[in-house]
């Protein structure tokens, strides 16, 4: 496990997985469609609040998709023009106005947890802040072996196996309602990187315009389809995972 981070994202963090048209990349766009699916596959519930939302990429492009989403994010940073109606900044989630926190009912908290030293206190916090909260959404960096100068850079203080994830993100009393691994092919690509290179990148890389784009839209697809195809235990660099809040213990 890493030592102790500072959590909060500076202007270097964001600028790094944040660049201008980083919303291009395959990892995002294959992200997004795993994030959608899921949600339509347990039933998702309106107003849906994404916690940690960063410059509200996931906010536009699950909104593009037809759910009624809103983001906070506690950094001060400016979101993409696309999302700033729907997503503030520089806010506390618990402290938005009581009216939009007693409606909201599901949460997103996408690659957020692993940045807390106790997500369970954390958690804990937050949802007593939500009263009509029914379902909890979450994706997180896979598998400690992987743990890298990626994850130093974000100030991740660990990186998940199903086990963990399922004890950090539910409450006595919830029911786990999936906990599945995604970009399966990724995890032995980074599985050597680490072992001949030592290291991986910190950021993205945008994709330019034209050939490059089309290249990174035709691996979005391709890791969806992964996703969707192939065993869901099998290792990836990323687990999402959803709770049922109050729903019986499973």
């Amino acid at each position: 496990m890493a030592d102790k981070p500072d959590t909060a994202f500076d202007n270097e963090q964001f600028d790094s997985i944040y660049p201008v048209g980083v919303e291009r990349h395959y990892w995002n766009l294959c992200r997004n469609r795993v994030i959608a699916e899921q949600l339509r596959t347990i039933g998702a519930e309106g107003p849906i609040l994404e916690v940690g939302c960063g410059k509200g990429l996931v906010v536009h492009a699950l909104r593009n998709d037809g759910f009624d989403i809103t983001g906070v994010e506690l950094a001060a940073v400016q979101p993409i023009a696309e999302a700033a109606p729907y997503v503030r900044t520089a806010m506390d989630a618990r402290l938005l106005d009581p009216a939009q926190r007693n409606a909201v009912r599901t949460i997103l908290l996408l690659d957020v947890i692993e940045h807390l030293e106790d997500p369970v206190a954390f958690l804990t916090d937050l949802r007593s802040h939500f009263p009509s909260l029914r379902h909890l959404l979450f994706t997180v960096p896979s598998r400690q072996e992987l743990f890298s100068s990626h994850d130093r850079f974000n100030n991740h203080y660990r990186r998940y196996d199903p086990d963990l994830l399922r004890q950090h993100t539910a409450l006595p009393g919830d029911r786990h309602l999936s906990c599945s691994y995604f970009f399966h092919m990724l995890y032995p690509a980074a599985r050597l990187q680490l072992k001949f290179a030592g290291d991986r990148a910190v950021g993205f890389t945008v994709p330019a315009p034209g050939l490059n784009t089309w290249t990174h839209a035709l691996l979005g697809k391709a890791f969806l389809c992964e996703y969707n195809l192939m065993p869901k235990s099998w290792k990836g660099t990323s687990l999402i995972a959803a709770v049922q809040v109050g729903g019986d213990a499973g």
